[in-house]
């Protein structure tokens, strides 16, 4: 029966070499799986996981084999296998017969940790193109933030005595700072004054905190757009809609009643046309006005007019149906005005009755 190594069951807790019980092979030590995109999250997250093991020593070549060759050889392969597990498929492959932990790790190291001038190119790049967009404020800073600490761990400063790193990082706070207000939504405009206003610029902490306290308010009390009272719109809009302008009902023209009508009682003389039927029209109305002056004996003594005078009127009732006739036909090819069919009408009924008119005729 073997018995168990002595030396194995006298390490340290403290020591490198020490394994607890509930270490195996099989533990997976990162979550995500590195598929060749994102290595300085992912190299990030397994020398966290690692310095909790207490096994850096094994993959920066600081503990060989020449301390304890067996503990040695058992806790290397430990550390092979949890590297090995976080790794897709294809990378496990490549890296399988590597032999130490420490070989491992440079060789991924050589093969996808090389290129930080693209990869500072690719992260600056993604710094200028985020903004918030539908996301609210943690996710939205939450992804920034990510972009900043991988950005940290490509080019790291060591601190010093002298104050100069401290004045390097506060400037850089303050970048990210103007980065982060810069990619949030317009709806924030007024507490981002707020923030800028502050003297000094509060800590992105502080900023993330007061954005997410007026998110917060937007949500109990969320903006409820006004519109103007439709009740009150018709209300005003009722004097207008009752409101009838006179007809005339002689001409059928809006604006006027029958006892205005210029067409009864005549165009003034500085009454100005703006249209040529208009222009006939008026003088029409000046020879209706002959026609009165002539006629107002007849008229008034309530006899029939002389044979002179019908005479008058059938060639007066002739010429005003030819100006009007080429008025119209100039302007409406298609109807007749009133006083044209007016006219000819007075035409055939004085020819064919010279005594037509008396005392209740009216020459319109």
């Amino acid at each position: 029966m073997s018995q168990p190594n002595p030396t194995n069951t006298q390490v340290d807790p403290s020591n490198p070499f020490y394994l607890h019980p509930s270490d195996h092979p099989g533990m997976i030590l990162v979550s995500k799986k590195f598929d060749g995109i994102g290595f300085g999250t992912w190299k990030r997250a397994m020398l966290i996981a690692l310095s909790a093991k207490n096994k850096l020593g094994f993959i920066d070549g600081t503990i060989t084999s020449a301390t304890n060759p067996s503990l040695w050889n058992r806790c290397n392969d430990m550390v092979i296998s949890w590297i090995i597990n976080t790794l897709s498929r294809d990378i496990t492959e490549s890296v399988l017969y590597v032999q130490s932990a420490a070989q491992l790790w440079t060789e991924l190291n050589d093969r996808y940790g090389q290129g930080n001038g693209a990869n500072m190119y690719q992260l600056q790049k993604s710094l200028c193109e985020i903004s918030q967009g539908s996301s609210s404020i943690a996710t939205y800073f939450t992804k920034i933030k990510g972009i900043w600490d991988e950005l940290g761990s490509l080019s790291t400063i060591s601190p010093c005595s002298c104050g100069t790193y401290a004045e390097i990082v506060k400037k850089d706070e303050e970048q990210r700072l103007i980065q982060f207000l810069m990619g949030l939504n317009p709806s924030y405009d007024n507490v981002r004054g707020k923030i800028l206003m502050m003297q000094p610029l509060p800590a992105i902490s502080k900023a993330y905190s007061l954005l997410t306290q007026d998110e917060k308010q937007r949500e109990i009390h969320p903006t409820v757009q006004s519109f103007p009272d439709v009740t009150l719109m018709n209300v005003q809009a009722k004097p207008q809609e009752n409101f009838k302008k006179p007809v005339c009902t002689h001409c059928k023209k809006s604006g006027y009643t029958v006892n205005k009508c210029y067409r009864l009682i005549g165009f003034p003389k500085d009454f100005k046309f703006t249209k040529p039927r208009h222009a006939a029209n008026a003088s029409v109305n000046d020879g209706v006005d002959q026609f009165n002056n002539l006629s107002v004996h007849a008229m008034s003594s309530a006899t029939s007019l002389t044979a002179d005078q019908c005479q008058q009127l059938i060639q007066f009732l002739q010429n005003t149906q030819l100006n009007i006739g080429s008025s119209q036909s100039s302007n409406d090819a298609s109807g007749e005005t009133n006083d044209l069919k007016y006219a000819k009408e007075m035409c055939l009924l004085l020819k064919k009755n010279p005594n037509f008119i008396h005392a209740k005729t009216y020459i319109i």
